[in-house]
């Protein structure tokens, strides 16, 4: 891997852009955070390689997540309430006024995607946000005594799918669909999960607030294509030399491409989802003095 010509100009743009998402409020985090965690990096290039990370984030706040979780809620799982389910939903002041009141509870229900386990954040904080708009005690699932007609899942990201199958499981949502409609909506959901979650509960609806894919990777693209912005290293270069700061930094981390080596550089203020690299995250490193951490870990 080679340090491109640009490194300076490259240095100095995503260092501005971050400076100004973050004394806007844009990004709920200090800007000392980012300068600190890259001074980890004594090399040139593992510092390129750590701005071009910092460049791919995609960040989402409380105050972002509860805006687009709110188009999802009054828009395209309203829409899809109204074509495919007799629930008199009504006009978007009509169903607001349903979801506050409470008056749909004997019909409707809400559960936030939770492992027995998680004392953490996940779907729970999603959850938690929208009880502006949702009476989410009314309309707690598992407070219900009677059976609903339909069943809202809330969660704030598809990954792999592996943990919702874990969920999946633990919650029975197989008998759960044979009695009744269930719509998992994620606040963002990866395409390979939704695809995986589809071929093991095709009957699960799923709406996402937001949807990513490949392209949204760090290492998007075939070994042999450009990385990035990059005018001179492969994704393939790119991606080994990360394995080299794995060795020097981190030798016995896992995920460090994330989990299933997604390379999504997602981030939550409550924290990384395991599909983004954990050199985000990580706590310390043995090898290096003082180690600055970034991000914490979102629970599971």
């Amino acid at each position: 891997m080679q340090l491109p010509e640009n490194f300076e100009q490259f240095k100095s743009v995503v260092l501005d852009k971050i400076k100004t998402y973050c004394d806007s409020n844009i990004w709920p985090f200090d800007y000392e955070d980012f300068s600190g965690w890259l001074h980890n990096f004594d090399v040139d290039l593992e510092e390129y390689i750590a701005l071009q990370l910092l460049d791919s984030l995609i960040v989402r706040s409380y105050d972002m997540a509860k805006a687009s979780y709110s188009r999802l809620l009054f828009g395209s799982l309203r829409q899809y309430l109204i074509d495919h389910t007799t629930l008199p939903i009504g006009s978007i002041q009509q169903w607001k006024k349903h979801l506050k009141s409470g008056s749909l509870k004997n019909q409707v229900r809400f559960a936030p995607v939770r492992l027995l386990e998680d004392q953490g954040e996940s779907g729970g904080a999603i959850y938690r946000l929208m009880s502006s708009d949702i009476d989410t005690d009314g309309y707690s699932f598992s407070k219900s005594q009677l059976q609903p007609e339909l069943l809202i899942l809330v969660d704030d990201f598809i990954g792999s799918g592996s943990q919702f199958e874990n969920f999946a499981k633990e919650f029975d949502l197989s008998d759960k669909l044979s009695k009744f409609k269930v719509i998992y909506c994620p606040l963002m959901a990866f395409s390979d999960g939704i695809q995986k979650i589809s071929v093991e509960y095709p009957s699960l609806v799923v709406l996402a607030g937001e949807y990513i894919d490949e392209t949204d990777s760090l290492f998007r693209g075939a070994g042999d294509q450009p990385f990035r912005n990059d005018p001179i290293n492969t994704v393939a270069d790119v991606r080994a030399y990360l394995e080299v700061m794995k060795d020097k930094y981190a030798p016995n981390m896992t995920n460090w491409f994330g989990f299933e080596s997604a390379s999504l550089p997602v981030l939550f203020e409550w924290g990384c989802p395991n599909q983004t690299p954990s050199i985000l995250y990580m706590n310390y490193s043995r090898r290096k003095v003082n180690w600055n951490k970034l991000f914490n870990r979102r629970a599971l």
